[in-house]
C-alpha cells in the first residue's frame, strides 16, 4: 500500500488527454474538452447567430424606411439573403480560422480546436471541419455526439475529416512556494499513502477491536522503515502519532500537490519570473501577431521558447507536482503554436493555384468526377426519355409550377420575353439569390460523402431526374428551344461545378470503401484536403455561373447571342480545365500550400 520511497505525483486533471511532441522533441500533453462543454459552446455560438441575424433584419429595416423604400427592396433583400447566408455556412469558419480555432462559445467556454499534432488549426481544416457540420448537427446534433462518443478524443465526424481535436485551456497558475519552517521535517509519504494512511485514522473507531488491530499490524510493518515504534507503544497508537506527525509537515511544507520534489521547488523559484514574463509576452504575440516583434523580437522569442522547453523536460526530470508540469505545457503549447502557425495565404497565391492548381486536381481525379457526372446525367436522361414516351407521367415527377412555365412558354416566346423575367428587385437579387442556392447545393454535395458517398450519389441522382423531367416537360410542348436557350449561358459552368462538387464528395467517401493501403481514417483525413481544394474551385465557378445566370440569361439579347455566349464559355471552360496548369511544379497543390508552416 505504501512505497516510502516512490514520490509519484497524481495527475491533478482527470479527463482525457491527447500527448504530441514539439519539434523540439518535448512531449506536451493537451485536456480534451467533453461533449458537454462543446455542446454549451454551440448553444452560445447559436444564440450570437441568431442575435446578429436579428439585429441584421432591423438594420435593413431602419435604412429601408430611412431611405423610403420597402423592406422587400432590392438592397435590402440582399442584405438579408447574403447575411443568412454568411452566418449559416461562415459564422463558424472565420472565427475558427482566423481566431486561433476559437468562436466566442468556444472562447467562453475556454475550449480551442487545434490539429492533431498540437498545430493552430489551418484554414483548410477550418473549411473541412465546418462544411461537415451540416451532417453532424442532423437529428439534434445527434450525428456528431455519437461519433464523439466512439472514439477516444471525442471526435465527431468534421474533426476526424479535417484531423482536428477540441481541447480545454484550464488556467496557467503555477504553486507558490512556503518555506519549511525551522525543525519541521519534509514528509515522508507520497499522496495515495497518505491518503490511505489518513483513510485508516478516520474510520478506526467504527472497526472492531480484531480488525483495527489486524490493518494496525500491517501498517506497522511497512511504516516501521520510516520510524521505530516506542516501548510499550500499540500497533494503533503508533498509527495514530504517525499519521499526526505526517500532516503536521505536509501542512508545514505545502508538498506533493504544489511544487513536488527539493529540486523542483529550486528550479520553480529559480525560473518562475521568467515563465510569468513569457506567458505575458504569448499573450501579447497572439494578440498583434508575431510581426509586432521585429526580425530581432522574434529570434528572441524564439530562444525564450527553447529555453522553456528545457525548463519543462527538467521539471519532470526533477518530479515536480502535476500543477507545475500542466502550467509549463501550457506554456510551451502557446509558444508552439505561436511560432508554428500555418502561413498566411496571400491572394497572389490563391489566384496562382486557382489558375493552375484547380484544374490540375481536377485532371487528378477525373475518376470520381466522371462518376458524379454519370450519376447526374444517366438518370437524367432517362427521366427525359420516360416523359418524352409517357408525358402522362409529368405531373408525378415534374413540379406544378414547373409544368406551368412550359404551358405558358409559347406565349412567352411569341412576345419575345423568354423563358423567365428577372425580378422586379433587378438582376442582382436574382443572381445573388442563385449564387447562394447553388454554392449550398456543391457544399451538401461534399459534405454528404461522409456517408461513404451515398448521399452524394442520391443527390445527384435527384438533381439530374429533375433536370432531364424538367426538359421533357418544355420538350413535349415543343418549347425546348425557350429553356435552352435560357439554361445554356450558365449551363455548361454550373453544371460541370456541380459535377465537380458531387466528385468532391465521392472522393473523400470512397475511403471508408476502397482505403488502398492506409486505414480508413488516415485515407478519410488525406481525400477530404483534396475534396476541400476542389470545392474552392467549385465555389469560384459557381460565382461566374450566377452572374451569368442573373444578367445574361434572363437579359434581352437575341437568342443567336445568347447560345454564341455559351459555346465561348463553354470552349474557355475546356481549354481551362484541360490545359490550365500543365508544365506546372506541384509545390502550388492546395494541400500543401495551405499547411506549409513557418520555421521559428
Amino acid at each position: 500500500m505504501v512505497n516510502p520511497v516512490a514520490s509519484t505525483q497524481q495527475d491533478v486533471l482527470q479527463d482525457r488527454t491527447m500527448a504530441v511532441e514539439t519539434p523540439e522533441h518535448v512531449s506536451i500533453e493537451y485536456p480534451l474538452a467533453g461533449l458537454g462543454s462543446r455542446f454549451a459552446a454551440l448553444l452560445a455560438d447559436l444564440a450570437v447567430i441568431m442575435l446578429v441575424f436579428v439585429a441584421l433584419c432591423i438594420a435593413v429595416l431602419l435604412t429601408a424606411l430611412m431611405f423610403g423604400t420597402t423592406v422587400g427592396g432590392a438592397p435590402a433583400a440582399i442584405a438579408l439573403i447574403l447575411g443568412g447566408f454568411s452566418l449559416l455556412w461562415g459564422y463558424f469558419f472565420v472565427f475558427e480560422a482566423f481566431r486561433d480555432g476559437q468562436t466566442p462559445g468556444k472562447r467562453w467556454l475556454s475550449i480551442r480546436v487545434v490539429m492533431d499534432g498540437g498545430y493552430p488549426l489551418t484554414v483548410e481544416a477550418a473549411a473541412i471541419r465546418n462544411l461537415i457540420r451540416i451532417i453532424d448537427i442532423q437529428g439534434a446534433g445527434m450525428v456528431g455526439g455519437f461519433f464523439m462518443l466512439l472514439g477516444s478524443r471525442a471526435k465527431r465526424l468534421g474533426d476526424l475529416a479535417a484531423s482536428t481535436v477540441v481541447v480545454r485551456e484550464l488556467p496557467v497558475e503555477f504553486p507558490e512556494i512556503t518555506e519549511l519552517s525551522e525543525g519541521v521535517a519534509a514528509p515522508r509519504l507520497n499522496d495515495p499513502a497518505f491518503a490511505a494512511l489518513e483513510k485508516y485514522v478516520d474510520r478506526r473507531t467504527a472497526f472492531d477491536v480484531r480488525t483495527r488491530d489486524g490493518l494496525a499490524s500491517q501498517l506497522v510493518r511497512r511504516l516501521g522503515a520510516l520510524e521505530p515504534k516506542h516501548a510499550n507503544e500499540s500497533d494503533d497508537a503508533f498509527v495514530v502519532r504517525f499519521h499526526a506527525a505526517e500532516r503536521a509537515c505536509r501542512a508545514a511544507a505545502r508538498l506533493g500537490e504544489r511544487a513536488g520534489s527539493a529540486a523542483a521547488v529550486s528550479l520553480l523559484r529559480a525560473k518562475r519570473n521568467r515563465w510569468e514574463r513569457f506567458r505575458r509576452e504569448a499573450k501579447a504575440v497572439r494578440d498583434n501577431g508575431l510581426r509586432s516583434l521585429g526580425e530581432e523580437g522574434v529570434g528572441s522569442f524564439a530562444a525564450r521558447y527553447r529555453e522553456l522547453t528545457a525548463d519543462l523536460a527538467r521539471a519532470r526530470t526533477y518530479g515536480a507536482s502535476a500543477q507545475t508540469i500542466y502550467a509549463l505545457e501550457r506554456l510551451v503549447g502557446a509558444g508552439h503554436n505561436l511560432l508554428y502557425r500555418p502561413a498566411r495565404q496571400s491572394l497572389r497565391r490563391a489566384g496562382r493555384w486557382l489558375w493552375s492548381g484547380f484544374p490540375r486536381l481536377v485532371r487528378r481525379r477525373w475518376l470520381p468526377i466522371a462518376v458524379a457526372s454519370a450519376l447526374l446525367y444517366a438518370p437524367g436522361l432517362g427521366a427525359y426519355v420516360l416523359l418524352r414516351t409517357h408525358p402522362e407521367f409529368e405531373r408525378q415527377i415534374v413540379s406544378a409550377d414547373m409544368i406551368s412555365r412550359a404551358e405558358a412558354a409559347p406565349a412567352r416566346r411569341a412576345a419575345g420575353t423568354g423563358y423567365v423575367d428577372p425580378p422586379d428587385l433587378g438582376h442582382g437579387l436574382m443572381s445573388t439569390a442563385i449564387i447562394s442556392n447553388n454554392v449550398r447545393v456543391a457544399f451538401l454535395a461534399f459534405a454528404a460523402g461522409v456517408s461513404a458517398g451515398v448521399l452524394t450519389a442520391v443527390l445527384l441522382v435527384l438533381n439530374g431526374i429533375s433536370l432531364g423531367s424538367s426538359l421533357a416537360v418544355f420538350a413535349n410542348r415543343h418549347v425546348l428551344d425557350v429553356i435552352g436557350v435560357f439554361v445554356m449561358p450558365h449551363g455548361v459552368i454550373e453544371l460541370t461545378a456541380i459535377c465537380i462538387a458531387g466528385g468532391a464528395g465521392l472522393w473523400m467517401g470512397s475511403a471508408f470503401l476502397l482505403p488502398g493501403r492506409k486505414t480508413r481514417r488516415a485515407a478519410f483525413a488525406e481525400r477530404a484536403k483534396e475534396a476541400i481544394a476542389l470545392i474552392g474551385g467549385v465555389a469560384v465557378m459557381l460565382l461566374i455561373a450566377g452572374t451569368i445566370e442573373g444578367f445574361v440569361s434572363p437579359s434581352k439579347l437575341p437568342d443567336g447571342a445568347k447560345l454564341a455566349f455559351a459555346g465561348v464559355a463553354a470552349l474557355a471552360l475546356v481549354v481551362y480545365l484541360v490545359g490550365s496548369g500543365r508544365g506546372v511544379a506541384r509545390a502550388d497543390a492546395p494541400s500543401r500550400s495551405l499547411t506549409t508552416r513557418r520555421d521559428a
